[in-house]
């Protein structure tokens, strides 16, 4: 992972002001691969998936785990360190493999 990091440090310094949207997408990409290499995340990323605006007001995405079933009822929030995970527009999800 480290070494992905470093080239994306390369490739950012290469493009100087030639390029700001490709910079921009290199150091976000370099935050990513930070990330999963600091918390020790292995595997393959599958996916980034953005979440868009589907003007709904001021509304949250929440993760849910729907315990095997199609009854919203039995339906339980994903709770991470005792909170509950709420997420909006902008925010991307990171699909494993």
């Amino acid at each position: 992972m480290l070494n992905v990091i470093k080239y994306i440090d390369n490739e950012i310094k290469l493009l100087k002001n030639n390029n700001p949207e490709l910079r921009n997408q290199l150091k976000f990409l370099k935050k990513i691969a930070l990330f999963l290499s600091e918390n020790s995340i292995e595997g393959t990323v599958d996916k980034i998936i953005p979440l868009t605006e589907m003007n709904t007001g001021y509304s949250e995405y929440r993760i849910i785990n729907d315990c095997e079933s199609d009854n919203k009822e039995l339906w339980i929030e994903y709770i991470h360190e005792n909170n509950k995970i709420s997420l909006y527009s902008g925010d991307i999800l990171i699909k494993m493999k």
